[in-house]
């Protein structure tokens, strides 16, 4: 079996600039994101030996991250528009993976620049997605994966197809030397046309549909203190994981 993982697909906001009401962006191409480097580590991980693709909606320049890092070949993703919404970006990587082929594992980057596509990809492949993942190992014929879950973590096993949603706890420690960046560049490297990936529409069938079931949770206990209040609310938040 393959596992993917995905690298450089979204674009920075930081570099947008607005001239004369037209968006641009300086590099006008997806960048490293600054969780990359662990969705790399953990397809390794998740691989367990087997195959690992590295695949990114930027074609130009440099393809050796992924590799640099053990990926086992590359493929771009050509002609992305710079301006592409989190559905049309989901959907190519969704229709690349599949052509890829032999898929049960895809990694992606918990990205704030496009928070939606990890949910997004994993209902157009119609495999479940995992998010806040912080590591994974294969045994046997399911993944077992470690997720942030409020103030502490919690492991969850599952059997592929899947998509993580990696979130890096820290920066990369060690980053490939020159020597490993150059003998990645020989790996092999594919491109697939954004106008074939992008061709096909998709369609769904609503099978039914549910609230969600829900518990009310007392946080203000009724104390005249408002700055207590104020502490018990910012608590629950926290343990819940919402900051």
């Amino acid at each position: 079996m393959t596992t993917v993982a995905i690298f450089k697909w979204a674009m920075n906001p930081h570099d947008e600039r607005v001239f004369n009401g037209v968006a641009k962006w300086a590099a006008e191409r997806p960048d490293v994101g600054d969780d990359d480097h662990a969705v790399v580590a953990t397809a390794l991980s998740a691989a367990n030996g087997g195959e690992v693709v590295g695949l990114t909606t930027n074609p130009a320049g440099d393809l050796s991250f992924a590799a640099a890092r053990g990926a086992d070949r590359t493929v771009a993703i050509d002609s992305v528009p710079i301006e592409a919404d989190a559905l049309t970006i989901a959907t190519v990587l969704a229709h690349a993976i599949e052509k890829i082929g032999d898929v049960d594992c895809v990694c992606i980057g918990d990205a704030s620049w496009e928070p939606c596509v990890a949910g997004v990809l994993a209902g157009l492949l119609g495999w479940p997605v995992i998010m806040e993942v912080d590591e994974v190992r294969r045994s046997d014929d399911e993944f077992v994966v470690v997720r942030r879950s409020g103030v502490g973590t919690q492991e969850i096993a599952v059997s592929g197809p899947v998509v993580l949603d990696v979130a890096a706890r820290r920066e990369e420690e060690t980053k490939p030397g020159m020597r490993v960046v150059l003998a990645a560049r020989k790996k092999p490297q594919e491109t697939f046309s954004f106008d074939e990936l992008n061709g096909s529409e998709r369609t769904f069938e609503i099978e039914g549909y549910h609230d969600p079931e829900a518990v009310v949770s007392n946080v203000y206990d009724g104390t005249e203190d408002v700055d207590g209040a104020v502490a018990q609310l910012v608590a629950a938040i926290r343990a819940e994981g919402v900051i």
